[in-house]
């Protein structure tokens, strides 16, 4: 498909439709300002949840970058409080939804939230995952938060996942700067 008939295709597109395609552009390339100013464009604040996710996804994609990180919570929180509050009664987010909030929550240093978001893949009847349970895992164990860390690992596995490498890694690293051999003993009970 050459230039001009892609330019005639764009035409062609629905609002919504042209939404979708600058937000999947937004995404590919990372750009958090492009994805903000098209969402403030966007005559009807309340998006889909595929675009909302989309627009989560680039906001998490944007915590590395030093400049843009706290721009990336701000934006993203306000998101997916938007969202929530507004269509509460209907609101259902989906694990993805959830995973990426967590994120953002661990990124803020809550890891309490992000764990409290991780549960709640029960209140909405979803499959849990082991990446949504991550970043609280990854926060708490970061901050020395042992037993913190422990319930997490212990909720994990009460929902039948199993720990891998990367989630290991952590308890190990935050049983390794617990007092007490206690904690150290802990943190190898994941290996069992």
């Amino acid at each position: 498909m050459n230039s001009q008939n892609k330019k005639k295709k764009r035409q062609k597109l629905n609002p919504e439709a042209k939404f979708r395609f600058t937000l999947d552009h937004c995404s590919k390339i990372k750009d958090l300002s492009a994805a903000i100013s098209l969402y403030e464009s966007f005559p009807n604040p309340t998006l889909s949840l595929n675009n909302l996710n989309s627009l989560l996804y680039i906001c998490s994609n944007s915590l590395s970058n030093l400049e843009t990180r706290e721009l990336a919570i701000e934006f993203g929180f306000k998101l997916f409080d938007l969202h929530r509050s507004k269509n509460s009664c209907i609101f259902k987010p989906n694990e993805a939804t959830l995973t990426v909030v967590a994120r953002l929550t661990s990124a803020k240093g809550d890891g309490d939230y992000a764990f409290e978001l991780s549960k709640s893949v029960k209140k909405y009847a979803l499959a849990p995952k082991l990446r949504t349970y991550g970043p609280a895992l990854f926060c708490f164990s970061d901050n020395g938060m042992a037993d913190k860390a422990y319930e997490v690992e212990e909720h994990i596995k009460s929902v039948g996942l199993q720990l891998e490498e990367p989630e290991l890694a952590a308890l190990l690293k935050v049983a390794m700067g617990a007092s007490g051999d206690g904690a150290a003993r802990r943190g190898g009970s994941g290996r069992r």
